[in-house]
């Protein structure tokens, strides 16, 4: 129980006497875009769908449900609050959770559970700045979720970071952003990741990714953002770059790229 909690602020988690959706406390930082209104642990927000008017930011989230239904809850650790070993597979059950991050926490340890792939209704996973034993192979069930839209993976400790080396991906998947910037990442990259038709920016920057850029890169019809900046890619840049039909931003830099420029570089306009 939260009584006998070793979190460093046990959030009000499992308290008997208050609804799941008060397990969690307010935290203020300068730097978060909903000012003073930063929950930390279990929040639940409300379907904006099920509304006949507006609603602040604040008004979406619920303390209980006496007066909406809930309809999803988020799970975000934003602070070091010596959280510990690794992720459950239990973490799977949670099929209502809309988003999942976990910040500063040092002592978390092992990889991303598989269970994953069972939140269906996953829209945003965040993690930042955790400790050294944190990170593996990411799991390949995360990118056959259909409704998530956000990975953010960023200034990481753990050395152990890879992207799996084959996921089948769905034809409706809604990912759209695909960050991982400075945790050590290692091995190639992966040619399905031009199988993300929806996704607007990758950044795989700062890094140890290996080997050449996938041909198939070519086939990201929606990406504007591309940044492979300061990782150890070899070999010559794909002609398929120059098939990127609404890039804006391709940042390359940093690497042991070879060869001249394709000539199919000059068809990009935007």
């Amino acid at each position: 129980t939260s009584q006998v909690s070793p979190w460093n602020d046990s959030l009000n988690f499992l308290s008997p006497d208050l609804h799941e959706c008060n397990w969690h406390k307010n935290y203020t930082r300068s730097n978060f875009p909903f000012g003073d209104f930063d929950p930390v642990g279990v929040f639940c927000t409300i379907d904006k769908g099920e509304l006949s008017s507006p609603i602040s930011i604040t008004e979406e989230f619920l303390l209980n449900d006496d007066d909406y239904p809930l309809r999803y809850l988020e799970l975000h650790f934003r602070i070091d609050n010596d959280l510990n070993g690794p992720l459950p597979p239990e973490i799977g059950y949670l099929n209502d959770c809309k988003g999942l991050g976990f910040e500063n926490n040092i002592r978390l340890t092992g990889p991303l559970p598989q269970t994953m792939g069972n939140m269906t209704s996953l829209f945003s996973v965040a993690l930042i700045l955790n400790g050294p034993n944190f990170g593996g192979e990411l799991p390949s069930s995360l990118f056959q979720l259909k409704n998530l839209k956000t990975i953010h993976i960023q200034d990481n400790l753990g050395k152990d970071w890879s992207l799996p080396s084959n996921v089948r991906v769905r034809d409706d998947t809604q990912l759209e952003r695909l960050l991982l910037v400075r945790n050590s990442f290692a091995g190639a990259i992966p040619s399905w990741i031009a199988k993300l038709k929806q996704l607007q920016t990758l950044d795989l920057s700062m890094n140890n990714f290996q080997g050449a850029i996938p041909e198939a890169i070519g086939d990201l019809s929606s990406v504007k953002y591309l940044n492979l900046l300061g990782n150890n890619l070899t070999g010559a840049l794909p002609s398929s770059l120059g098939m990127l039909p609404v890039i804006e931003v391709l940042i390359l830099g940093n690497n042991a790229l070879q060869g001249e420029l394709p000539a199919s570089i000059g068809n990009l306009r935007t």
